[in-house]
């Protein structure tokens, strides 16, 4: 998708500069006006940039989420779900810090009235706060449903602990259990032992004259 912006420079025009549907017109084209305006463009298309990223990412736990739907089962990788959780912290991270959507791009637009007009002007027409706030809603939905498959994973690693230890308590039980059948087996291989020797005794007693 693109847009057509256009910037037009007439001298005789009385104010400093009009914003219309489609175009700017500039009494004067000097350094700071080519600095405010190409900061608001650039601005404009990093976010178009970071939403197109952020709904490729939605996408991912869209498609997830509807597996779990389908089948009850959480299938991503924990090495994948950090990924997404990277990704969304530096997406937020960089449209705060690398395209400065808080900030004026240039100190004449804090000094001079009429630069921060052309600032303020183009913000607005190009919707740049409300579409960072749709950014950072689209970014809170990802960061709860990272929250609830880190939860789901850290589950899945208790349960996995807990049959470990079910397992070992089994295998302790078991060996156990043989401790004890082989002592039983082994008192009984001696009470026999006992009992044989008694007979044979008796029958040395009665042969003697």
């Amino acid at each position: 998708k693109t847009e057509d912006f256009s910037v037009l420079v007439d001298p005789r025009q009385r104010q400093w500069s009009s914003l219309n549907l489609d175009h700017l017109k500039l009494r004067c084209l000097d350094l700071n006006n080519i600095i405010v305006i190409s900061s608001v463009l650039g601005q404009s298309v990093a976010l178009d940039h970071y939403h197109a990223k952020v709904d490729l990412m939605l996408k991912d736990f869209t498609r997830v989420n509807q597996e779990m739907e389908e089948t009850g089962n959480f299938n991503m990788s924990k090495k994948t779900l950090f990924q997404l959780v990277a990704q969304n912290n530096s997406t937020y991270s960089d449209s705060i810090t690398k395209i400065k959507l808080l900030e004026k791009p240039s100190e004449a637009a804090w000094k001079y009235a009429h630069y921060g007009a052309i600032w303020d002007q183009l913000r607005s027409e190009f919707e740049l706060e409300e579409r960072f706030q749709r950014l950072s809603l689209k970014l809170e939905l990802m960061q709860n449903n990272v929250k609830y498959f880190l939860e789901i994973l850290q589950n899945r690693k208790s349960d996995t602990l807990e049959w470990i230890i079910i397992i070992l308590i089994a295998g302790e039980i078991i060996l156990c259990l043989y401790d004890i059948y082989d002592r039983a087996q082994e008192k009984k291989r001696a009470e026999e032992e006992k009992r044989r020797e008694a007979r044979q005794l008796q029958q040395l007693g009665l042969e003697q004259p």
